[in-house]
């Protein structure tokens, strides 16, 4: 079955995980997890730099390799519809991706920069909240790297379909039509939140920062959203330099 690809670029702490539990309640699609694929895109064209590669120039057989990566990648998957998380919005994401799609459809997942950051701090609890939210905002950290990818998107005038956090929590079956429009994919109705696992896998936390769970759902009949004081989270040298 030929599949389609879009792709999800979101700030962490902004619903990814739970957007996803709820869209692939549908038969149709599959929201990924964080992808592996930007980083094998890149590292096969570090290849092309390589002496033996121009030594032979065998440029349609590394096509081969590219441009069915996808369907190769998501062979065994059931979901005619895959939509790809990752943030392949940055500049070098978007050179590969453009020479593999022609036609490229994207969903921005939104949420304020501070909330994104609060979340963390409130989950993580780090001993220096200062040194912790620069390295998340640094442009290779956990929140730059997508706020990079977002931005780029916007610059680069790619065809995306814009989603706010706040929104879909309290208008959640119109932002699943309208994801599901976006895609051309029939829509669901919303059913009772589960955690998010896919083929029978499960994130792991424990590697992430204090082992915290980042991608534990709130199993709930819809989705919940949780506002953040920031004032009280964040340092104020942090929301000065972050605010807009």
């Amino acid at each position: 079955m030929s599949k389609n690809y879009y792709f999800l670029c979101g700030l962490p702490r902004a619903g990814n995980t739970v957007i996803a539990s709820i869209l692939n309640q549908n038969n149709n699609i599959t929201v990924t997890a964080n992808s592996i694929l930007p980083d094998v895109l890149f590292q096969l064209e570090l290849l092309k730099h390589s002496y033996i590669y121009n030594n032979f120039k065998d440029e349609k057989s590394y096509s081969n390799i590219t441009k069915n990566i996808f369907d190769n990648y998501y062979s065994h998957w059931k979901s005619k519809n895959i939509i790809q998380r990752a943030p392949w919005g940055t500049p070098a994401n978007l050179y590969l991706l453009r020479n593999i799609y022609k036609n490229r459809k994207f969903i921005i997942l939104w949420r304020p920069v501070l909330e994104c950051l609060a979340s963390f701090i409130k989950i993580e609890k780090p001993k220096d909240i200062k040194q912790r939210c620069e390295q998340l905002m640094n442009q290779d950290g956990m929140i730059g790297k997508n706020l990079w990818s977002i931005q780029n998107l916007i610059k680069e005038k790619e065809k995306y379909l814009f989603i706010d956090y706040k929104d879909f929590c309290e208008n959640t079956q119109k932002n699943i039509d309208k994801i599901c429009k976006y895609i051309n994919c029939k829509p669901h109705k919303l059913k009772p939140i589960k955690q998010f696992k896919i083929n029978g896998i499960k994130y792991n936390d424990d590697i992430n920062f204090n082992k915290v769970p980042l991608h534990t759902l709130k199993e709930a009949d819809n989705c919940i959203y949780q506002k953040y004081d920031v004032y009280k989270i964040l340092p104020k040298e942090i929301i000065n330099k972050y605010e807009k």
